[in-house]
């Protein structure tokens, strides 16, 4: 799915599950670990909070030990994290791994689970926060030398990290968050700003240089909705859970979508939103045949986006017929103005599957 473009490469990562069953969770991340590698990903996004079932930075340390390309990208909250021990893990992979890690810094979670964790800092307040996290971060990566550092949140003194991080192996930073507070903090630290697929699709984009949607697609648009249907049927307690779940939040994105999604008859024919309303993804979702698809990411590339963090089922159908489109974006891009670099690589033919 990864291309390269003159201007530099475009990074795919795919999402760990969101499944909430004991049994399925890990077999499920193991799933969507094994298809990002085989069908090219940057690497996998891993959840971090009071409800994952492994902490993300074991997710991560699994990852890396079994495949042989991928990078994690780590949902990192100061809450549940100091910024040298946030170092000192992405040292180690580095040393061991000799592969680069991806933060994405977040600051929110349930209000209660910041309550119940003494974390009474307002929202503005916490992207404050993350500002000193990564300044921290980053020197102490940069070292080697003593760090020192006073700031509103975090203090330290004459601190050192071994070993130092390469520069090639530095991570990059993903500031997920729609608020002025967010992107704020994002032009300081250097980061790529993630936004939500909006309703006005490509044009809604802003400087902003990540994007977050799902995909269902297939060779024709009425098979695209079926398996979107199948895959996301309707349900009702997963609504009202969402519901009751908005007096537990601050996030201005999640307020935005709700408040889209309670009057579908306002978005365009492709962008859905039962996924979101059921609670199994936190994002739109584009349903569309190949050529929609590929359509949308090629518009969506020459807006300026080079991230996509993509909400894709664990089954290896979906990644196929995504990898699809992705393909079939990258042709056109690359007849088009001959700007892309086709990366070398076999063509992937999926395991066999129904669909």
């Amino acid at each position: 799915m990864r291309m390269n473009l003159a201007d530099g490469p475009i990074d795919v990562f795919t999402i760990n599950p969101r499944t909430t069953d004991q049994v399925l969770y890990w077999r499920d991340i193991q799933t969507v670990t094994r298809l990002s590698q085989k069908f090219d990903c940057t690497g996998v996004l891993i959840f971090t909070g009071n409800d994952v079932y492994v902490d993300p930075w074991l997710v991560a340390h699994q990852l890396l030990n079994e495949t042989e390309t991928l990078c994690p990208l780590i949902a990192v909250n100061p809450v549940y994290m100091h910024p040298f021990t946030a170092a000192k893990m992405i040292s180690s992979f580095a040393y061991l791994y000799k592969r680069k890690v991806y933060l994405n810094l977040v600051t929110g979670t349930a209000l209660s689970y910041l309550e119940a964790l003494g974390d009474g800092l307002s929202h503005d307040e916490r992207y404050e926060r993350l500002q000193e996290y990564v300044q921290i971060v980053s020197l102490l990566l940069s070292g080697p030398g003593l760090v020192n550092f006073s700031g509103k949140y975090y203090q330290v003194s004459n601190l050192f990290l071994l070993p130092s991080v390469p520069a090639e192996l530095f991570p990059g930073f993903l500031i997920a968050g729609q608020s002025e507070a967010a992107q704020r903090i994002c032009a300081e630290v250097g980061g790529t700003g993630m936004q939500m697929l909006k309703p006005q699709l490509e044009q809604a984009v802003t400087s902003q240089r990540g994007i977050h949607f799902g995909i269902v697609t297939r060779g024709k648009e009425s098979e695209a909705w079926e398996a979107a249907k199948r895959l996301y049927p309707e349900d009702e307690e997963g609504r009202e859970v969402l519901d009751f779940s908005m007096g537990n939040t601050d996030s201005v994105w999640k307020r935005d979508l709700k408040g889209i999604s309670d009057d579908p008859r306002s978005l365009p024919p492709n962008y859905w939103l039962t996924p979101f309303r059921n609670l199994k993804a936190d994002c739109p979702t584009v349903v569309g045949d190949y050529e929609y698809v590929a359509g949308l990411l090629v518009r969506l590339i020459e807006r300026g986006i080079r991230t996509f963090i993509l909400e894709i089922a664990p089954q290896e159908q979906e990644f196929y017929h995504i990898n699809v489109a992705f393909e079939m974006a990258a042709k056109r891009i690359f007849s088009g103005d001959g700007a892309l670099a086709a990366r070398p690589r076999e063509a992937v033919e999926p395991d066999a599957f129904a669909g």
